[in-house]
């Protein structure tokens, strides 16, 4: 469905191009039959009639004129029982297109779609909604037009009831068909087909597939095998932090804490670059809140919090709160495989459920891939319908016979962190940026000096790339025109994804000096001349020459161009709020 809805999204971009007027051409001149594609075609009034060669489809179109545009109603019946109904309405002063559709197959399974485009000028933007009789739900929110080169493209976010939220973008390729790119729950898309260039890793004896910074490890469910995307595995290297991570001070090392409850470290790799590595949950982190996601564990009458891989003990000191990371309590149960007849549940987290005992995934410190004995589920399972998402399995284990069994729910929470207006970027720039060479327009790099975060959540860490921009140059003259070099800032690299961002422009002045006007006589000049040209008779015929020219006067000055020097902080101040958007997977694996 998402396929379908994306491809509706595209299609619906180039409706906004099309004048009304054409709808018209076939207003009422009576009744007209005629031939068409080896069926017959019928127009009275302003409906149109058809039915195809073989009778199997008919269909009927009304197009109605109104004061801001039209509306267009068409029906769509085939003789196996399956229908389409669609409403479309055209809005030419405020340039959008509102369209409803409905659609049943045969065996009587409808699917709705509300979708509105709203051309923008250059491009339009998607609002648009679907949901089915069996339970699916997909939203869509993006915007579509035509890159630099005029190819066609989409960009945009679909949410879907099963599989999570996703960032997607596309744009059609000279060679038929569109090159498209999408970002789920840790960074992926549950698929049964892994893109083409994937890579493969080996951590703790087990294969990890990567591809565009995401990682995958293969599942099995009901006989079909799914690639399903995972955090990075311990001690794995990636190039950027997790956008909005809580920075954790554990005896004097800083960890990193993202939203989905993983931890990682900065440090370098082997060649000696800057990195972050995926880490075990560091003991004795404390966190103030903990997710709802959390799994309850009790052993010995105490109850354990298990998130992500790691146990959490509430510790209450007066009224303050926080949870503290412990190892693992003595007492609780590990599988190394599920039993042979296991259930997959969905309540707040995945559950496998198998003789009256409930587990969830564990990986521990050393790599091992476990199953946790944990508490019954605070309410009972809900029994949905099976969905097309996958559920992890260990090799051992088998997938239910049970038909009843669902399929879990890719979980995913999208939440946005706002840098405030008025913060300031300390950034160093790459190169030396100079009025005496730079042009109006001219681009540059920067790195950030500093954090920066929003919130005690980190938004971009130290090191992280900006981009800015020429906007105002004033080369200067030896006439005492100051010259001068105005910058701003307008992109910043957040995780994976170039920001756009508007600061405060900064401006610097160079010098210019005039110098001292002197004035030398014509009879000297001549001389001169006449030196140069061999003395004696020379001299005297420049002298000559100079009493006729009279005197000149000659000026010396200076100009010292504005510049900001590379390497050198800069505190850029942003003009207006960054708002930054993530998406997290909040199952635990």
């Amino acid at each position: 469905m998402i396929r379908h809805q994306l491809t509706a999204v595209i299609a619906a971009a180039f409706v906004l191009s099309a004048p009304l007027e054409p709808l018209f051409a076939q207003r009422s001149r009576g009744s007209v039959s005629a031939s068409s594609r080896g069926g017959t075609t019928t127009r009275s009034g302003n409906t149109t009639n058809r039915t195809s060669a073989g009778g199997n489809v008919s269909s009927s179109r009304t197009v109605n004129k109104t004061d801001d545009g039209a509306t267009v109603d068409r029906q769509v019946q085939t003789t196996g029982g399956a229908s389409k109904s669609t409403s479309k309405e055209m809005d030419a002063d405020d340039r959008t297109v509102e369209t409803s559709s409905t659609t049943t197959n045969r065996w009587g399974q409808t699917a709705e779609r509300d979708r509105t485009v709203e051309g923008q000028g250059g491009y339009a933007t998607v609002e648009g909604s679907a949901s089915t009789s069996t339970g699916r739900q997909a939203s869509v929110d993006g915007a579509v037009g035509r890159n630099v080169y005029g190819q066609p493209a989409y960009a945009g976010s679909v949410n879907t009831k099963y599989n999570g939220n996703y960032a997607t973008a596309g744009v059609k390729n000279p060679y038929g068909g569109y090159t498209k790119a999408t970002v789920g729950p840790y960074g992926g898309k549950v698929t049964t087909t892994l893109p083409s260039g994937y890579r493969t890793s080996t951590y703790y004896g087990r294969s990890y597939y990567t591809y565009g910074g995401a990682y995958y490890r293969p599942y099995a469910y009901r006989g079909v095998h799914y690639y399903y995307p995972v955090p990075p595995p311990y001690y794995a290297y990636y190039s950027s932090p997790p956008v909005g991570a809580v920075v954790l001070m554990v005896a004097g090392v800083a960890y990193l804490m993202s939203k989905d409850g993983t931890y990682s470290k900065k440090t370098t790799d082997s060649s000696g670059t800057v990195q972050y590595q995926s880490v075990p949950p560091p003991t004795g982190a404390s966190i103030k809140t903990l997710s709802a996601e959390r799994v309850l564990v009790t052993v010995s009458g105490t109850t354990y919090y298990l998130y992500s891989n790691a146990f959490y003990r509430r510790v209450v000191n007066g009224t303050q709160e926080s949870f503290v990371i412990v190892t693992p309590p003595a007492g609780v149960v590990f599988l190394q495989a599920l039993p042979a007849e296991f259930e997959i549940v969905q309540l707040n987290t995945m559950y496998f459920s198998a003789n009256g005992n409930f587990y969830v995934p564990f990986m521990t410190a050393d790599g091992k891939e476990l199953f946790a004995m944990v508490d019954r589920p605070p309410a009972p399972p809900a029994s949905g319908t099976a969905a097309a998402a996958p559920a992890p399995a260990s090799g051992a284990a088998k997938p239910s016979a049970s038909p009843s069994a669902p399929a879990p729910a890719l979980r995913a929470v999208a939440e946005t962190m706002i840098v405030p207006s008025g913060t300031q970027l300390i950034v160093r720039l790459a190169n030396d940026v100079s009025s005496s060479t730079a042009a109006v327009g001219d681009r540059f790099q920067g790195f950030l000096d500093l954090d920066v975060a929003a919130d005690g959540r980190l938004i971009a860490p130290r090191g992280g790339a900006v981009f800015g921009i020429v906007t105002a140059v004033e080369k200067g003259s030896k006439s005492g025109t100051t010259p001068s070099l105005t910058v701003s800032l307008t992109d910043m690299k957040v995780g994976e994804r170039i920001l756009s961002i508007k600061t405060q422009p900064i401006s610097k002045t160079g010098s210019a000096s005039k110098g001292t006007r002197r004035v030398v006589g014509g009879a000297a000049i001549g001389a001169a001349i006449g030196g140069i040209a061999g003395g004696g008779e020379g001299a005297a015929i420049g002298a000559a020459v100079g009493t006729g020219a009279g005197a000149v006067a000659a000026a010396a000055g200076s100009v010292t161009g504005a510049a900001i020097p590379a390497q050198t902080p800069q505190a850029f101040t942003l003009a207006v709020p960054l708002q930054v958007d993530i998406t997290t997977n909040v199952a635990v694996r």
